[in-house]
């Protein structure tokens, strides 16, 4: 624009010197006047909007950057917080791969643990099996002595009632006042030697076979 204004001026220059030159020089030196007047406030009409353009540009450019730096802020932001759920991400599959690892090893030492019970298991039902009941060990040491203990006397009291063939004989003995061979002759002399017609048993008077267990016995039984 600035460059046009002075074009005009140079051609209002030019005509100023042909009117000059061909004699009406009041006439045109007024008319050009008026037309330098007339482009002169054009030019300072578009300097002023040619300012405010550039006051208006300045503006929006400040606008622009602000906006430009709060979506950068943003995006860093944006940024942090996507790398910190990566972080999390991989701290919660880390996780879980050490979970599986620990379940996995807890299944194995179950599985472990029931094959020990089980076989635990077997070896208490075997052992069952070839211990006879403590019921049927108390009914076979009964058949054969035919006494039934008072197991609620002292702990040196040897109480019961001998069952024998013709009639009960109560059982009353001090073990602290006798050995414990004299007790157990004494109760091997109440079995019958001929108990349930078998011939198995011993006479009274003699001493009592190794191992059994009236050779012990006492008030707890």
């Amino acid at each position: 624009m600035l460059s046009e204004g002075m074009q005009e001026m140079e051609v209002i220059s030019t005509m100023l010197l042909k009117v000059m030159a061909s004699g009406r020089v009041e006439a045109q030196l007024h008319h050009s006047l008026e037309q330098q007047e007339r482009v002169l406030d054009e030019l300072l009409d578009t300097q002023a909007t040619a300012a405010q353009l550039v006051r208006d540009l300045m503006v929006t450019e400040e606008k622009v950057a602000h906006q430009l730096l709060a979506k950068e802020e943003e995006l860093q932001r944006c940024l942090q917080r996507v790398q910190a759920l990566e972080a999390d991400a991989q701290a919660a599959t880390e996780e879980g791969t050490r979970l599986q690892a620990s379940m996995a090893a807890l299944c194995m030492e179950l599985e472990q643990l029931r094959e020990e019970m089980q076989r635990l298991d077997q070896d208490v039902q075997e052992d069952a099996s070839a211990v006879p009941p403590a019921t049927y060990t108390a009914q076979l040491y009964y058949k054969i002595s035919r006494i039934d203990w008072d197991y609620e006397c002292g702990p040196v009291q040897v109480k019961g009632i001998h069952y024998g063939p013709a009639i009960a004989q109560p059982i009353s003995i001090d073990s602290s006042q006798h050995s414990r061979s004299f007790v157990a002759d004494y109760l091997w002399s109440l079995v019958d030697t001929a108990w349930d017609g078998t011939g198995v048993g011993r006479a009274g008077g003699h001493s009592a076979p190794q191992g059994l267990p009236l050779a012990s016995a006492s008030g707890s039984g």
